[in-house]
């Protein structure tokens, strides 16, 4: 593949790719590509382990497509001096006064250390760029247009793809989607937000949480955290927390919580586990008055590969005082995951590479079929407001909504919502207006 698509014949970079031929050739409709979100996770191994449990009809009528993207894995892989693949905390708190500059300077680290290893490559790491080798593969594979199943980040490279080609697009499924806007550039007026303080996904772990409090109390003794209010006795936990009670850490706890948030087939272990935590600090009381400040957020931390592209992608304040403003907002608005989501993307601040080939809309180009989008109720990652935005930025798609708990059918199984997905690209025929599936699993069932 090109490196620089203004250069064709010029530095090439090289793509792995992975097959899983139709199991009916002679009623094959072509190829499907899925790509599987990310930024920054390869295909290959995860089409791999999961497209043998595809569908039937899925893996009848297509061969069954994904490729590690360019920086990613297999492919030319984006190199930095240190390991770049490791998720080190953050040195230092963005909100304590004499630990700001070391956790922006180290924030900033595996930018430099990537781009002197890396070269070029950064600067041409978009999901633009992507979503231009995926239009060489279907090339290659000699398809007269696109079919494409995409999670999570994947709905953003599809739906780049959708406007960059828009008449090579057959049949796209967008499984747990980003707003388009919000990702790229954010609404007039948010200029000074980070992605996931305009995509509010704090909110949408929150409102996650305050289910699996609500479902956990139904469920009485089947829930390990049942006992008392749910809801009050998290407070008081991360209050005393904030006030540096306990042997663990609010890092540590919003860590657990966020990880359980994703499945709700966790929920109990979840559930047990804030359960040993509340028995140990014994807070009771301690969050009767609002939540004190959060001086030490759980900030997480991205590979380099997941960088590469998401730094290049998305517009980010890089004044280190906008955050700083933020951040009184942000943690009264959401006191649990207020200060995550403002800082997720911290190491984004002094990225050093930007990639002029960044597609930054329009999204509504005119294709030849609807798009299908498929979104749970409960999203801690991709929310459900979000697929209401790219449903109308888009202009032409569909909303399939799955009564389920999660991030994307991928965690949260649903056999009516892979029906529908199979039937779609397949047949082209859209689930009913306002159409609505169940989960498969029921949490503390």
């Amino acid at each position: 593949m090109p490196l620089d698509y203004h250069q064709p014949r010029g530095a090439t970079i090289r793509l792995s790719v992975i097959k899983l031929p139709a199991t009916d050739p002679a009623h094959r409709i072509g190829s499907l590509f899925v790509n599987f979100g990310g930024p920054g996770t390869g295909g290959v191994s995860d089409l791999e382990r999961i497209g043998p449990g595809y569908p039937d009809l899925l893996r009848q009528r297509f061969d069954l497509l994904s490729f590690d993207p360019r920086g990613v894995a297999s492919s030319t892989p984006v190199r930095c001096a240190v390991n770049g693949s490791t998720n080190d905390e953050a040195a230092g708190s963005p909100v304590r006064l004499d630990q700001r500059a070391q956790f922006f300077a180290s924030s900033a680290a595996l930018g430099r250390s990537c781009a002197a290893a890396s070269g070029e490559l950064l600067g041409h790491s978009s999901s633009a760029n992507t979503a231009r080798d995926l239009e060489l593969l279907r090339q290659a594979v000699g398809d007269e247009d696109l079919s494409f199943l995409g999670y999570s980040y994947g709905t953003y490279v599809g739906a780049t793809y959708a406007n960059l080609f828009p008449d090579r697009t057959r049949a796209m499924v967008f499984d747990g989607a980003l707003d388009l806007v919000a990702n790229s550039t954010g609404q007039p007026g948010q200029e000074d937000m980070p992605v996931d303080v305009r995509a509010d996904t704090a909110r949408a772990k929150a409102e996650e949480l305050d289910a699996f409090f609500d479902r956990c109390a139904e469920a009485g003794p089947k829930c390990a955290f049942s006992s008392g209010d749910p809801h009050r006795k998290f407070a008081d936990m991360v209050s005393k927390l904030k006030k540096g009670g306990g042997g663990t850490s609010l890092d540590s706890v919003l860590r657990t919580v966020s990880h359980g948030l994703q499945n709700s087939t966790r929920w109990s272990s979840m559930a047990a586990s804030l359960q040993r935590i509340s028995n140990s600090l014994r807070p009771e009381g301690a969050g009767a008055q609002d939540q004190p400040p959060t001086l030490d957020p759980y900030v997480p931390r991205h590979s380099a590969a997941f960088l590469a592209t998401q730094c290049v992608d998305s517009d980010y304040p890089r004044d280190q005082q906008a955050y700083e403003r933020l951040i009184p907002v942000e943690d009264r608005r959401q006191p649990y995951f207020g200060l995550t989501s403002l800082f997720a993307m911290a190491q984004c601040i002094a990225w050093p590479a930007t990639d002029r080939d960044r597609y930054l809309g329009p999204w509504n180009h005119r294709r030849p079929h609807p798009i299908l989008v498929v979104n749970n109720r409960h999203d801690p990652e991709t929310p459900l407001w979000n697929a209401q935005a790219i449903s109308g930025e888009l202009t032409d798609a569909r909303l399939l909504i799955i009564e389920g708990y999660g991030h994307t059918t991928l965690n949260v199984h649903s056999t009516c919502a892979s029906a529908a997905e199979a039937s779609y690209l397949v047949t082209l025929q859209l689930p009913d207006e306002g159409a609505t599936c169940s989960a498969d699993y029921q949490p503390f069932r």
